[in-house]
């Protein structure tokens, strides 16, 4: 459970995800534009920005995505 806003994770690595996103340290550095990120992750899903890099395609119309997220939105 996070001490912060106790919130629930079954996994530990999950947890420790997580506590990032209640710390002000930003150790993740894009070596492209220098913004700097709390988590690894972030900063790989902010480099697609960069690569234009479209993992993501819709089966119905082929339109493509930088994050999944934003493909099941559409």
């Amino acid at each position: 459970m996070c001490g912060e806003c106790d919130q629930t994770f079954t996994r530990p690595h999950n947890l420790k995800s997580h506590l990032a996103t209640h710390s002000q340290e930003r150790p993740f550095q894009c070596e492209i534009c220098n913004h700097h990120f709390r988590r690894q992750h972030d900063l790989k899903r902010h480099k697609k920005l960069h690569t234009g890099e479209r993992p993501y395609v819709c089966k119905s119309c082929s339109r493509s995505f930088a994050r999944l997220d934003a493909l099941n939105r559409h």
